[in-house]
């Protein structure tokens, strides 16, 4: 990028746009791949980077100031099968610049999420942009704004308690279950329903170390299934975290067949139900008998089903304790106010972020020319290194190449400084023009060419 850039922002997510409307503008790899190679041809765009999660679909757009970038968009989109009138239609969001960063940072921070402080958007974002650098190299502008939105998300969920707390019905329940015991892993779970609200609940159970899940769904197969994807997610977990797996063979997550649902019910300590059943499928009689064969031991019982899978009439049961929805309600409640009060300090981190983008954007112009500069001067360096080792020894080449090195340092550091405390742009470009004037051969094909982006890192 020689010369200044604009990074846009096309946004449909579920602040403004209706589910069917959102399922519309959904990228999928392909198609992001698809509008990454068009876009990539196009020299109206720098890059792009299309980011699509199951709430918000968006696209980055970075191109050359003063072009209209609705045309180039349209025509990627078209490419990779989408429909253009959906991201330009009253329900899309539309920014640009230093807003449109900045919205990209409240996203990573969790701020934007349907689930304030959802930490999962972060790594989605990061998804998006691995697979952006896997085709192709994104312009300085758009890189550095992402990196900036993965340092901003990782201060705001280290520096605050924004993500403390559960705030989803699976993780509340896995949280209120943890308060009957004083360590999960001397218990048994038993989940009823193999759903994506059961399996976000199982993998809740799993990560705070309960002793054994058992899985039981009306159609066996799809409980088995579950089970072994838990168990492969938490062997892999387990090798991260502890070093050796699991003894071979050896389940932490079992199936059972829906028949067995009783027997099962007593080896539990709590029950967790989320089926689909539109009656109770957790009755009196099954309750009572598996307290019989407890020996005293309380049974917790958890009905985040709707509507609800544990008869009424079980609240009755001595030794038998159940919880609904509305008590998970005021655990949410609760954690997402404490999460609320998290936002002040949050905005302020994201704020400290965006003025460092500003900082490194006023200086964009310069990045090119100055690396263009010290490739020059490395160059020179290098040849009388390589002059004085011919002739004298190799400790005081050395010597020679730490003293260049201090002399390359100082002489950019002094260039830098005088560029940036130009008066006007005008007389700053003028500057740059005459540094490459004088000191950087064009056209040199023996030198290589210097990455203008500098030292940025792939997060």
């Amino acid at each position: 990028m020689n010369g200044p850039s604009i990074i846009h922002l096309w946004s449909i997510n579920h602040k403004n746009a209706p589910t069917e409307v959102r399922e519309k503008a959904h990228i999928d790899p392909v198609a992001a791949v698809k509008l990454m190679d068009c876009l990539d041809e196009d020299p109206r765009c720098v890059s792009v980077i299309p980011v699509s999660t199951c709430n918000r679909t968006e696209v980055f757009l970075e191109t050359p100031d003063g072009v209209d970038p609705v045309e180039p968009l349209c025509e990627g989109l078209e490419a990779a099968g989408l429909d253009p009138a959906v991201f330009l239609g009253n329900h899309a969001l539309r920014l640009e610049g230093l807003q449109a960063v900045a919205h990209l940072f409240r996203v990573a921070a969790g701020l934007e999420s349907m689930m304030l402080g959802e930490p999962q958007i972060a790594a989605q974002i990061k998804d998006a942009y691995r697979l952006a650098r896997k085709h192709h190299e994104p312009g300085p502008g758009i890189l550095r704004a992402f990196q900036g939105a993965f340092r901003a998300g990782k201060r705001v969920r280290t520096e605050t308690k924004i993500t403390n707390g559960a705030v989803s019905v699976a993780f509340a329940a896995v949280e209120l279950a943890r308060k009957f015991f004083a360590r999960l892993s001397d218990h048994q779970a038993l989940l009823v329903g193999a759903g994506e609200t059961g399996a976000l609940a199982a993998r809740h159970f799993l990560q705070h170390s309960i002793g054994h899940l058992t899985v039981v769904n009306r159609s066996f197969d799809k409980a088995e299934e579950l089970a072994r994807t838990l168990n492969a997610e938490y062997q892999v977990a387990r090798a991260k975290q502890d070093g050796p797996l699991l003894a071979a063979g050896k389940a932490v997550v079992t199936a059972r067949p829906w028949d067995e649902l009783g027997a099962a019910m007593a080896q539990a300590d709590v029950i967790l139900s989320t089926t689909g059943a539109l009656e109770p499928v957790i009755l009196p009689d099954m309750v009572q008998a598996a307290v019989k064969t407890r020996r005293g031991n309380p049974l917790f019982l958890l009905d985040i089903a709707v509507p609800r899978d544990i008869h009424p009439d079980v609240a009755e049961i001595g030794g038998a304790f159940t919880f609904g929805l509305d008590d998970l309600d005021e655990i949410i409640a609760g954690n997402l106010q404490a999460r609320k009060g998290q936002i002040p300090h949050a905005e302020r981190i994201i704020n400290e972020e965006i003025v460092e983008f500003q900082k490194w954007l006023a200086d964009v112009d310069l990045r090119p020319t100055v690396a263009e500069f010290r490739a020059y001067l490395e160059d020179l360096k290098d040849k009388q290194v390589g002059f004085v080792r011919k002739k004298e020894s190799d400790e005081v080449a050395a010597a020679v190449d730490r003293s260049l090195k201090q002399f390359i340092k100082k002489v950019l550091g002094q260039s830098v400084s005088t560029l940036k405390s130009e008066e006007s742009p005008e007389v700053r470009e003028q500057d740059l023009a005459a540094l490459r004037r004088m000191f950087i051969p064009q056209g040199d094909p023996s030198r290589p060419r210097p990455n203008p982006a500098g030292s940025e890192q792939d997060h």
